[in-house]
């Protein structure tokens, strides 16, 4: 059970309903989610994160696997249970195979992946970490994907580290439907 209850567009005051009906029609799916519920618990900051959201997740060049693969990199690096769990799911629909997905869920990358999948897991895995990218692995994701895409891809760390935090915080529970894909007691990386 979470913390605090799930917000409900008929508990959010009239004017505050609003923010609820802007992170439902971002998605283009009518509802809103369960992070996005809980964060509606404070309307305005939720008026704040959920066009964040929208816009690194839905928005940019860069390809949705990639992004995929660095939101389960960041779910993986702060043990983000149902953030990681929830991704698996939405990474395999957006192309990223099930051994990327392994590699992740068991702390064996960037090592262990290929390609742009290693370059951006290592971009969250440094950042995350050390505090810092390296040189060598800015100047990778840069001239892969220019200045504009490596600040989005930048930001899309920022927006998920912020997002398992409330996740983390306030205890957000898997749905009923849903196995717990981040085994307990698995290192970070």
């Amino acid at each position: 059970m979470a913390r605090i209850s799930l917000m409900t567009r008929e508990r959010l005051s009239p004017e505050d309903q609003k923010y609820w009906d802007d992170i439902a029609s971002s998605r283009g799916r009518g509802t809103v989610g369960r992070p996005h519920a809980l964060i509606l618990n404070a309307p305005k900051l939720s008026g704040l994160v959920g066009p964040l959201g929208a816009h690194v997740r839905f928005e940019g060049d860069i390809p949705n696997e990639l992004r995929e693969v660095a939101i389960l990199t960041v779910a993986k690096e702060i043990r983000s249970q149902y953030e990681f769990t929830q991704h698996v799911h939405m990474s395999q629909a957006a192309g990223v195979s099930l051994e990327t997905v392994n590699v992740i869920r068991d702390g064996k990358h960037p090592d262990g992946l290929q390609g742009d999948e290693a370059m951006v897991s290592r971009f969250v895995v440094e950042l995350m970490r050390d505090r810092k990218v390296s040189d060598a692995t800015f100047g990778a994701v840069r001239d892969r994907f220019g200045d504009q895409d490596t600040l989005e891809l930048t930001g899309l760390i920022g927006y998920y580290m912020a997002l398992a935090n409330f996740l983390q915080v306030f205890e957000l529970e898997l749905d009923d439907d849903l196995k717990a894909e981040l085994p307990d007691g698995l290192p970070a990386g």
